[in-house]
């Protein structure tokens, strides 16, 4: 599905950061297998590197299917890593890095993290298409051939570069599209359908009610500071009404209560179109970043 990231910002001055002399890259090597958390809200595969005050923390994960996946990481070593700043993550020797801006924040039990609301190996951190863009078929999943590439977890935040050494990851692209797959039959939709079909929903009056939802940074985060990605999904009938929506923190925050389910109500969409270019019901499902700065 499309991931449409909503910005909701309220200004602050930005600092820049002074040219220094590169450390020697941190190079962690893993410390468990992958685990596997098929929640009922979302996906996840988590991994631990490095051992005893030096552990770390890697996660994929994802709320629907799709070619991008959330990424955390976590540890010691991203101590000194910025929110916001120009952060180069790649994966694979010979890769040109993709500049990126994630969030910093904190992970129970490993301390400082980086957050990325959505990642690809092939693109860093995808962009909001722009609101004319043609419908774009719905099968679209982690690509394990992409995966197969991959040998490392690598930021790069001024003269600090990190590498979790991961090897490749095709064999857990496909655990998280099988789960991706089943977290549509737990909402009443039918996987195979979406796998074939010739276009996802597209949300009419979007550029209208993300107005509304990025005008409302609520009073009570922004006077404790808090910044949060939130996941939102909504259910779209073969009618193209809202049937239901859903709001998930993918990020802990304790005052961050958005209003985007409620004014989703009054959201319109196309509905998508299967195989045979019929209406059926679907998902729409978007990441909303409320931060400050």
């Amino acid at each position: 599905m499309r991931y449409a990231v909503l910005a909701i910002a309220a200004v602050s001055p930005a600092l820049a950061a002074s040219p220094l002399q590169a450390e020697e890259p941190v190079v962690l090597k893993p410390a468990s297998s992958w685990n596997v958390d098929f929640a009922s809200e979302k996906c996840q595969l988590i991994r631990v590197f490095g051992e005893g005050e030096n552990r770390h923390f890697l996660r994929f994960q994802q709320f629907s299917p799709g070619r991008a996946a959330g990424l955390t990481v976590a540890g010691p070593a991203f101590k000194r890593f910025r929110s916001l700043a120009a952060t180069d993550l790649r994966f694979y020797e010979g890769q040109a890095p993709h500049r990126t801006r994630p969030f910093t924040g904190t992970v129970d039990q490993f301390g400082p993290g980086v957050i990325y609301s959505y990642v690809t190996i092939d693109g860093g951190m995808p962009e909001r298409p722009p609101a004319d863009a043609p419908p774009v078929p719905v099968g679209a999943m982690l690509d394990p051939a992409l995966g197969k590439q991959v040998q490392f977890v690598e930021l790069r935040q001024g003269d600090r570069t990190v590498r979790l050494a991961t090897g490749p990851l095709n064999a857990a692209f496909e655990v998280l599209n099988e789960c991706t797959l089943d977290l549509l039959r737990e909402w009443g939709l039918d996987p195979e359908k979406h796998k074939t079909a010739q276009s996802e929903p597209v949300w009419t009056n979007q550029d209208v009610i993300a107005r509304r939802i990025m005008a409302d940074y609520p009073d009570d985060a922004m006077m404790e500071g808090e910044q949060a990605i939130l996941r939102m999904r909504v259910i779209v009938s073969e009618t193209g009404m809202v049937e239901s929506c859903t709001l998930l923190q993918a990020t802990k925050a304790k005052e961050l209560e958005s209003p985007a389910c409620r004014l989703m109500k009054n959201a319109t969409f196309e509905p998508a179109r299967d195989a045979t270019g019929a209406a059926f019901k679907s998902y729409y499902a978007t990441s909303i970043t409320y931060r400050l700065g």
